[in-house]
């Protein structure tokens, strides 16, 4: 009884070990996807006061156009602030600007992009402050 117990162990050890092993290629394909997975560029515009409606709406075309060009774009979103008022909320700017690619590679490919050049050059006189917030997948 003893040595039938003895080899249950030792088989369940070396069951559970190989469990072990096949599963760390999983554990490091999961790790890859969240690192090298989604990439969203967060980015928010203060344009120059007072805004003319003119300068607003070139601004607007400007952007819209550059991101209706530009094909490693996987998602987007153009948005103002919300009707919200509490201590934690800035809604100091007058554009946000959202943008998802599938890696962080497509996303230099967009920084390079002519389109995004021509974007910044012909809309920077419309602005007085950018931020941009890059981030990944935890």
């Amino acid at each position: 009884m003893q040595k039938n117990r003895r080899q249950f162990l030792k088989k369940t050890a070396t069951t559970l070990g190989l469990f072990s092993l096949a599963s760390v290629p999983l554990l490091k394909a999961a790790n890859k996807k969240s690192s090298e997975g989604d990439f969203k560029h967060v980015v928010y515009f203060w344009l120059k006061q007072p805004l003319s409606k003119e300068n607003d709406q070139k601004f607007l075309h400007n952007l819209k156009t550059f991101i209706e060009g530009v094909d490693v774009i996987q998602s987007h979103y153009i948005g103002q602030p919300a009707n919200t008022n509490r201590p934690v909320i800035d809604s100091s700017y007058n554009y946000c600007l959202y943008l998802g690619f599938k890696s962080r590679k497509e996303h230099d490919l967009y920084e390079e992009h002519t389109l995004h050049k021509k974007f910044i050059e012909d809309s920077q006189d419309l602005w007085e402050r950018v931020l941009v917030y890059d981030s990944v997948p935890v």
